[in-house]
């Protein structure tokens, strides 16, 4: 039997429907400043300090990525669940606009997915990049969900995350998203930057290793990934205070967890205490 196969059509010029940014209201632009002047970013900077001061050890390098790889697992189905609700709720009052405007969130799932160069086919997921990853140093996927090497507040992150992308309401969620994509660059620079500049002791041969595909991915698309969630977010509240403030609820609930999951590995990594604060600075 032969196997299958096929070319994608060329039936039609995408380039005419070039996908433009939209007017974004004060407020809502504003939901990246509260992500970006949260004490949990500075709890991230502790952290980075601390990681580029010495190299790991295998086993802080497995509770590391074993820790960080329980929100790597929750986001993709969630963001697949969040642009589902949407759809479905939008449905209702706009049907042939539901999917157009749920795009904006499912856009995040492409690359997650590895539907990012359909003409090519499927490349992998990012899941599959992670493991990938983590296989440089030995550490199989067994490893990165055995409880043994994994921070206690990751699990409840990742819980969390689980409950707002399909649980909490709608606008709360977007602003948790809004959120995630927001800080991705920040936390997955900071161990692509520390990998790289000690790329020859952690067994690396280039500053692009493939083996740091999942990070170098995430330099490159989290930030469309942010603003398509702000432009889910202005169609979603069309700028209503009430819901905008609701939306900034959602950033604030991930900014508390990010900043708590941090604190607790800079303990266990590194045995420093970090205050963790679950509010943004005046």
């Amino acid at each position: 039997m032969s196997s299958p196969s096929y070319t994608r059509g060329k039936s039609i010029d995408n380039s005419q429907y070039a996908h433009l940014s939209m007017p974004i209201c004060e407020e809502i632009a504003s939901l990246k400043e509260d992500v970006f002047s949260h004490d949990a970013v500075s709890i991230l900077k502790r952290f980075e300090e601390n990681l580029k001061s010495r190299l790991l050890t295998r086993e802080e390098i497995r509770i590391l990525l074993a820790s960080e790889g329980m929100f790597v697992l929750e986001v993709p189905p969630g963001i697949v669940a969040l642009a589902s609700r949407m759809t479905d709720e939008w449905f209702k009052k706009e049907p042939f606009a539901a999917t157009g405007r749920a795009a904006r969130i499912l856009f995040a799932a492409v690359d997650e997915y590895g539907l990012n160069d359909m003409e090519h086919g499927l490349l992998p997921s990012h899941h599959q990049l992670y493991v990938d990853m983590a296989a440089h140093w030995g550490i199989t996927a067994k490893d990165l969900l055995d409880d043994r090497n994994i921070v206690p507040t990751a699990r409840e992150f990742a819980s969390t995350i689980g409950n707002y992308y399909r649980e909490r309401p709608i606008i709360e969620a977007l602003g948790f998203h809004v959120a995630n994509e927001a800080t991705a660059p920040l936390d997955f620079g900071v161990f692509l930057a520390t990998f790289r500049e000690y790329r020859e002791q952690y067994g690396l041969k280039a500053e692009n290793d493939p083996h740091l595909n999942f990070l170098l991915v995430h330099e490159d698309v989290e930030v469309s990934h942010r603003e398509m969630g702000i432009e889910a977010v202005q169609l979603y509240t069309n700028g209503a205070p009430a819901l905008v403030a609701q939306a900034r609820r959602g950033v604030k609930a991930y900014m508390k967890c990010y900043g708590r999951f941090f604190a607790e590995l800079n303990q266990a990594i590194f045995g420093q205490k970090t205050v963790s604060v679950g509010r943004a600075r005046a």
